[in-house]
């Protein structure tokens, strides 16, 4: 037992499947278009009034690029296991998971990953659901992509920010969660290496379904990747929506009545002392907190007028970075684990990937602001 859940046997493949949804439950449809209205109806009131501009800058667009995106990457994980590439992305990473004792579906999902987090937990949960992987080798697998896939994913837009408007001190933050991302991802492994036992057993799996999907004709496989896109665009997609909407409209609901600035506000006093100045540190940090942007901008400007140093700088947006955490994960990845997976699993696996990520900020921004 791990996480205070039983290791199931990956054989009893029927019992899993028998667990599979052939659609979005018509209940949870009810009840998210219910919610979602009662949200809507008291975020307009909020507004004193129907703002079309501010409902469809707040809620339409962020909702619509939403769904594109996550359509997208569950349309092409569909067309990586359709067409039985699963065993060419695994062999990319695959050296990487042997040292862990994951297989190659872990493998598949983690080069995935660095293309879309979507589409890697997509995978872990049907190879879960299909019994092709213990739940324990999914939750793991999926505190990995947490590491370096995830880092890597995000840092284009994070350095394109970051170092023209912060220069040397955003180089040092990119650097330091860079450290971090590795410190998580070693971790799981070893991790891993001690609590998986049946990574053998799964790959010789994976290797007979790849050896399948090789001698299966061309229509075969296009029929294929029409039946998944139907089952992951259709209805995993559909149950994301049904979380996400209702999720999404409570947290800005909660942003216009003002319980993150009100945070903010009584949090400041925690991060303030002899090493912090109040001028700076905390306008940088909840500035991140409002908007990554932002608390660059600022901290970029703080920085050249000499209110803050550079070491002053990166520890600002390090705490920035930790603050930030639970309000995005609110955000952004709560409804994506609720549709994704089941609400229990969901709600486990963002709180445990939250703790490990902010505990590897913690532990490498703390050791350059002692060392260095």
């Amino acid at each position: 037992m791990v996480f205070g859940i039983q290791k199931p046997e990956i054989g009893c493949v029927n019992n899993v499947v028998s667990r599979q949804k052939a659609g979005i439950p018509t209940r949870n449809v009810v009840i998210s278009i219910a919610v979602s209205l009662l949200l809507l109806c008291a975020l307009v009131a909020s507004w004193h009034g129907l703002q079309l501009q501010a409902l469809y800058r707040r809620v339409v667009w962020p909702l619509m690029r939403l769904s594109l995106i996550m359509g997208g990457s569950l349309a092409l994980s569909a067309l990586v296991e359709g067409m039985g590439w699963n065993g060419v992305v695994a062999s990319i990473s695959r050296p990487l998971m042997r040292a862990g004792n994951f297989s190659d579906y872990s493998g598949t999902a983690f080069t995935s990953a660095f293309l879309s987090g979507v589409a890697a937990n997509t995978l872990l949960w049907n190879a879960y659901q299909e019994g092709k992987i213990t739940r324990r080798e999914m939750l793991l697998a999926t505190l990995l992509n947490l590491g370096l896939p995830s880092y890597f994913l995000h840092l284009p837009v994070t350095f394109a920010v970051i170092v023209p408007l912060v220069g040397s001190a955003g180089a040092i933050y990119i650097t330091i969660t860079l450290f971090a991302a590795v410190v998580r991802t070693i971790v799981v492994l070893i991790t891993g290496r001690l609590l998986l036992g049946n990574a053998a057993n799964s790959t010789s799996t994976g290797q007979r379904a790849r050896d399948g999907a090789r001698h299966r004709t061309r229509q075969e496989k296009l029929q294929r990747v029409r039946q998944l896109l139907e089952k992951y665009v259709k209805v995993r997609l559909g149950n994301i929506l049904c979380y996400t909407v209702p999720i999404y409209l409570f947290v800005v609901y909660l942003q216009e009545a003002g319980l993150f600035h009100y945070l903010q506000q009584a949090s400041a006093h925690l991060f303030v002392g002899e090493h912090l100045p109040v001028e700076g540190i905390s306008v940088v940090v909840f500035s991140i907190v409002a908007e990554f942007t932002a608390g660059a901008a600022a901290a970029g400007a703080m920085l050249s007028a000499g209110v803050l140093t550079v070491k002053q700088t990166v520890t600002a947006l390090l705490l920035g970075n930790i603050i930030a955490t639970p309000v995005r994960a609110l955000r952004h990845q709560l409804p994506r684990y609720l549709g994704i997976y089941q609400p229990k699993t969901g709600i486990q696996l963002l709180v445990m990937g939250q703790a490990l990520r902010v505990t590897s900020v913690i532990i490498v921004g703390w050791v350059y602001y002692v060392f260095f």
